[in-house]
């Protein structure tokens, strides 16, 4: 019992923890006073160091030795090596995905887009529900790759895609991309439906490529992030 215990506690923390970091609610380069998350959450050190290591093996902490545990800032040559594993993730599973899905996985991804779409429509820039959109973002990309039946892929690929989110956190541009995105999510799935490979190779390297260049040039202007 103690142990589940314990293993809520570190879920609570690391989910409350990633939020913060993936929105920027903690800064890059700002340094975790694991006392004060400690008092904070009304927990012992363990969960706080459970969570730390999670977030640590996700890229999002940084832990220097006998100095202390930094929130990752995101960076050109993070973001440049983040989207070349993800796009051979994407390229190499996606025969083993049309293998697996079925026309009832297909409908749920369907229900899922459609939602979204609910989500992006009569909004502007201040009333966008950003959190919303970037939880079906993150499932839609999730449950396709969990349909290779790869648990390891599927962990690589979640741990991938939080920078992203990340990154797209700070975009002025943020309504429009997912927009287009949105667009290029059903191209995907399109693609998948028609269990056509070499379709669907195309539609998530045009998809990739795109959020890679909008991540790109928001480095490019502000710098690290």
């Amino acid at each position: 019992m103690q142990k589940n215990g314990r293993a809520s506690l570190s879920d609570q923390a690391y989910e409350t923890l990633r939020r913060r970091i993936v929105e920027r609610q903690i800064m890059p380069g700002v340094k975790l006073d694991i006392a004060g998350l400690e008092n904070e959450f009304g927990v012992s050190r363990m969960p706080i160091l459970d969570a730390l290591t999670r977030l640590e093996h996700e890229g999002l902490v940084t832990v220097r030795n006998r100095v202390g545990t930094y929130v990752t800032p995101l960076s050109i040559s993070l973001v440049e090596q983040i989207y070349d594993v993800r796009i051979m993730i994407e390229q190499w599973v996606t025969p083993k995905i049309i293998l697996h899905i079925s026309n009832k996985d297909i409908a749920e991804l369907q229900a899922l887009l459609a939602h979204m779409q609910q989500l992006l429509e009569n909004v502007t820039d201040e009333t966008f529900d950003y959190r919303s959109v970037t939880y079906c973002d993150e499932e839609f990309h999730l449950d396709l790759i969990r349909l290779s039946d790869n648990r390891h892929i599927t962990h690589w690929h979640a741990a991938l895609n939080t920078h992203i989110q990340t990154a797209r956190a700070y975009s002025f541009r943020a309504l429009a991309r997912s927009r287009e995105g949105q667009a290029e999510h059903q191209a995907i799935l399109s693609a998948f439906a028609a269990r056509d490979i070499a379709g669907a190779r195309l539609a998530q390297l045009t998809h990739a490529e795109r959020s890679r260049a909008g991540i790109l040039a928001l480095l490019q202007t502000h710098g690290e992030l």
